[in-house]
């Protein structure tokens, strides 16, 4: 499958890939992956589009996953929070243009995600441990296709692309990095044409504090349990709690 940015979202067919089980890192050490991040703020734009996004990931050594979304579109601003729990039920809130199906709020993130750290990867195999003063990068390839497998995707972006950015340790001991990402349409006779991503980031590795404790009450969230193909959430009331939750996540 070729995906092409017109429109942006036939990149959006993919579920949340759940990276919550790796190591947290006290900071990026020699040996650690780009996808070990604890915390990961993402901005991209997509083109000449008119979409462009700001996305902040949490990862919680529990495997919660929380995601603060801010997404622009030629008809509209899209912005609200995301929950994935145990990687199987999904919550949602503050967006006002949600309807039943909140899947869908996940699905470009999660993608996005995966690239930059997939792109990361392509640039500086060693991971972030690697990055300490300034480095160039500037990658191209004329005949293979790039290819992203998450695991529970595959997407493929068409030859010729060239990459090309930098990427630095902060005072913080974060990564920040700056990423041009163009490639091919990819169709018949289009050779010549082609789409550009710009993603720009930072990289936390610190094991920070999850916003959310197992006591949080979850009342006015909408929940939507993904593993079972819902397509329908439900508003949360009740007193249900995170920890109750994830514990009925555990017995599925």
């Amino acid at each position: 499958m070729k995906h092409s940015l017109t429109p942006v979202y036939c990149f959006l067919a993919i579920m949340l890939v759940a990276t919550a089980n790796s190591p947290a890192f006290a900071q990026a050490e020699e040996g650690s992956l780009w996808r070990d991040a604890v915390v990961s703020d993402l901005d991209v734009d997509f083109g000449d589009t008119g979409f462009h996004a700001r996305w902040k990931f949490h990862r919680c050594d529990c495997g919660d996953i929380r995601v603060m979304v801010e997404q622009i579109a030629p008809d509209g601003i899209v912005t609200g929070e995301l929950l994935m729990v145990s990687g199987v039920v999904l919550l949602a809130r503050g967006f006002d243009q949600q309807g039943g199906d909140i899947e869908p709020f996940i699905q470009a993130p999660s993608l996005m995600l995966q690239l930059a750290y997939s792109l990361l990867n392509v640039v500086e195999s060693n991971g972030p441990g690697a990055v300490d003063a300034k480095q160039q990068w500037n990658v191209e390839e004329q005949k293979l296709d790039f290819k992203l497998d998450t695991g529970l995707a595959t997407g493929m972006f068409a030859a010729p692309w060239r990459l090309k950015g930098s990427g630095w340790k902060t005072e913080s001991d974060s990564r920040r990095f700056e990423l041009l990402f163009q490639f091919s349409t990819g169709e018949p006779g289009a050779a010549n044409h082609s789409e550009s991503i710009t993603l720009t980031g930072d990289l936390d590795y610190l094991n920070e504090e999850f916003p959310y404790s197992p006591t949080t009450v979850l009342d006015d969230w909408r929940v939507q349990w993904v593993s079972l193909n819902e397509t329908e959430s439900q508003v949360i009331t009740g007193g249900l709690t995170l920890d109750e939750l994830r514990q009925k996540a555990d017995q599925l």
